[in-house]
């Protein structure tokens, strides 16, 4: 494994104060920790201004979703960092344990030709609707692409210098981006999966994913996918 800067980028909403123990812990565990503010109001102000004791904070005027938020970041790291270096992606809201995110980031460290994702175990206490549209978004990952993957709606994801302009170029600006990356990624690379922990704070309360909205526009994705290659 070469000597590869450590990234983490973080997009948040309205975080809460976990924010701030994220950037610390990844801070303190010598990885340059980039957060992407998404509009948030500016009663949150004081969480960002904590978090940039240990992060650089970027802030965007209005939000436009997760997945601008991580394009913008991706963007940045782009435009900001040398090679070589490794990306890992993290929730705002504690839901990626630090323990799993150095796992995630170090395996893709040592396979920098391909993405990792951190695997969650979703079983029958987590939360419905998580456990529900996970395994419809795996059924439609599969018929779409022919591989298998265990939890394609995992936040956790790391990938190299090399991978980051498919990162960048995935369409959508939502939640969708999340699967059009992944979409995009399991076309050009390897795409590997390990175990993480499952962990819901609150039952998901503080989610800000919009069940039947968000839903439907990412299950629309595959069958834009599907159509797409079939004109290929």
């Amino acid at each position: 494994m070469d000597n590869r800067k450590k990234l983490a980028l973080i997009p948040a909403y309205m975080p809460d104060e976990a924010l701030i123990e994220i950037t610390k812990e990844l801070h303190n565990r010598d990885f340059t920790v980039i957060v992407i503010d998404d509009g948030s109001q500016s009663e949150y102000d004081k969480v960002f201004n904590k978090a940039e004791e240990f992060a650089k904070v970027i802030r965007c005027k209005k939000n436009k979703g997760k997945g601008n938020a991580l394009k913008k970041g991706l963007r940045f790291i782009k435009a900001s960092y040398a090679f070589p270096y490794t990306v890992v992606t993290v929730d705002a809201d504690g839901q990626h344990r630090i323990k799993d995110v150095i796992n995630v980031f170090n395996y893709a460290a040592k396979y920098p030709g391909d993405v990792v994702i951190g695997c969650r175990n979703l079983e029958k206490d987590d939360p419905i609707k998580s456990r529900i549209g996970n395994s419809i978004t795996n059924f439609l990952y599969k018929v779409t692409t022919g591989a298998r993957l265990n939890d394609t709606q995992t936040g956790l994801r790391a990938f190299s210098d090399s991978s980051i302009d498919i990162a960048i170029n995935a369409k959508g600006s939502r939640y969708e981006y999340e699967i059009n990356m992944l979409l995009d990624f399991t076309k050009a690379i390897n795409v590997r999966e390990i175990p993480i922990e499952t962990v819901y704070i609150d039952k998901n309360r503080s989610t800000h994913f919009r069940p039947f909205k968000d839903s439907a526009i990412i299950y629309s994705q595959f069958f834009t996918n599907k159509l797409n290659k079939k004109k290929e």
